[in-house]
């Protein structure tokens, strides 16, 4: 059966009835003596058509007249060439940079794009600014999003140092752990990288090496930045024992000055040393580094009682290094140093991590020399930059040091104060870092409105007129 089409008529009942349904709905009335919704409708399909012509005028005389000058824009960027100028009083100078032009308006203020036209209408003033000031400031870094991070790599040997939070392919150093590393450079020391600090070892003690099983063990080589990044212990040796051989307090029934001793408790046993005076607890590698550096009487150290060891004095005089439990016989690809600002409540900010290469991002410096003591590469997230307050590597070195400008292109600006941050639109709250980690960055000038607003015929030569 053929299906047949409604009429207009048809058509606009069903529209009406509609209508009348939703007024019924919203007004709780079916009379429609009035059409509110409908007046509605009308007037925002109206609006809608208004705002739509006023974008399009806009938009033509931008088109054609798109050189006007607002009121009082103090930085202006030609839009034709890209050239920067900066306004003082009635006139313009050409500056070299965005970092530049800020300082000298005493403003974050952002460039207006104009044509030449536009700066044609001012007089033109020489050259300003500051050679080799960041011609871009990206957005800061909050505290958030800020880890320090140094690593070195062995094929090829590179030093990375990565601004913002951890890779997570990284691996942090097991508690009790311990790498061990050497410096790049001819003779150079060898350390322990453990638990957030690094010992100095002597291969050439044998008491040490044993205790340490570090035969065999391979050596990584790693660079004096890496290394001074991470807070040093006392060097790891066997503790030097006043009055060794001779008898020890009466209690321990003749055991001589020296001796290495084992008590056992509920929990697992624990090692003491012999002392003039009474005895003193030790770990079980440092026990292992004493029995090895010292003749002991007995094969096993003897077991003494607890009850006995509680009538004898305790003594805490010796000064016995922090070893740790273990050595990783096999040194990883990678070997950094992490330095997070957010930790507060620790003894270091610094923890050892490993990985298995490096991160392909970054900016290559002009300065990499591979093996030398150079930073060789800079990570940043692509358009920002940190406003930073150096500080040392220690829980007592946050605090008050210099503040630093450190863009995406790994060149490190000093500043000359939070005022001359805030200035450059870097905010007021800088993040720790850890001097060591920046100390091999290259430098750029010193950000300053003096140096800013000197004058100048060219960018390689100086003028001493202030603008």
């Amino acid at each position: 059966m053929a299906r047949r089409s409604a009429t207009r008529l048809q058509l606009s009942g069903h529209r009406f009835l509609l209508r009348r349904m939703a007024h019924a709905l919203v007004r709780g009335d079916v009379r429609m003596l009035d059409d509110p919704l409908r007046a509605q409708a009308v007037a925002y399909g109206a609006g809608c058509a208004l705002t739509a012509v006023a974008i399009a005028v806009c938009a033509v005389l931008a088109l054609l007249r798109p050189g006007s000058v607002p009121g009082d824009a103090p930085i202006l960027l030609a839009r034709d060439t890209g050239a920067l100028f900066v306004r003082v009083d009635d006139t313009v100078h050409p500056v070299s940079d965005l970092a530049s032009a800020r300082l000298i308006v005493g403003t974050p203020a952002n460039p207006v794009v104009v044509n030449a036209a536009a700066i044609a209408k001012f007089r033109r003033g020489p050259l300003v600014g500051i050679p080799g000031a960041p011609a871009q400031l990206g957005q800061p870094l909050s505290l958030d999003e800020s880890d320090w991070t140094i690593c070195d790599g062995t094929e090829p040997a590179e030093t990375v140092l990565l601004a913002g939070r951890a890779d997570r392919g990284m691996v942090a150093l097991g508690t009790g752990h311990a790498l061990l590393v050497s410096a790049r450079t001819m003779g150079g020391a060898t350390y322990l990288l453990a638990d957030g600090w690094r010992a100095r070892v002597d291969l050439r003690d044998i008491a040490v090496v044993r205790a340490l099983h570090l035969e065999g063990v391979s050596v990584q080589l790693v660079s004096q930045a890496l290394l001074d990044s991470v807070p040093e212990a006392p060097a790891l040796r066997a503790p030097s024992i006043v009055g060794v051989g001779n008898p020890g307090p009466a209690a321990l029934g003749g055991l001589a000055v020296g001796t290495v001793v084992r008590v056992v408790r509920a929990g697992p046993a624990e090692f003491y040393v012999v002392l003039t005076d009474g005895l003193q607890r030790v770990g079980r590698v440092a026990a292992d580094v004493i029995r090895f550096s010292v003749a002991q009487s007995h094969g096993e150290p003897p077991l003494v009682p607890a009850d006995v060891v509680a009538d004898v004095p305790v003594a805490d005089r010796l000064a016995v290094p922090r070893f740790p439990e273990r050595v990783v016989p096999r040194v990883p690809a990678v070997v950094c140093a992490n330095w997070d600002p957010r930790r507060r409540g620790s003894a270091t900010n610094t923890s050892v991590v490993m990985a298995d290469s490096l991160p392909d991002q970054g900016v290559r410096l002009a300065q990499a020399d591979g093996t030398g003591p150079n930073v060789d590469r800079v990570v940043i997230p692509g358009g920002r930059s940190v406003l930073l307050q150096a500080a040392g590597v220690t829980r007592d070195g946050i605090d008050g040091g210099p503040l630093y400008l450190l863009n995406d292109l790994g060149v490190l600006f000093g500043l000359r104060d939070g005022a001359t941050a805030e200035t450059l639109g870097l905010g007021t709250d800088p993040v720790p870092a850890p001097w060591p980690m920046l100390a091999m960055l290259p430098r750029g000038p010193e950000l300053n409105r003096e140096a800013a607003s000197v004058t100048r015929d060219a960018m390689t030569g100086a003028g001493a007129v202030p603008a």
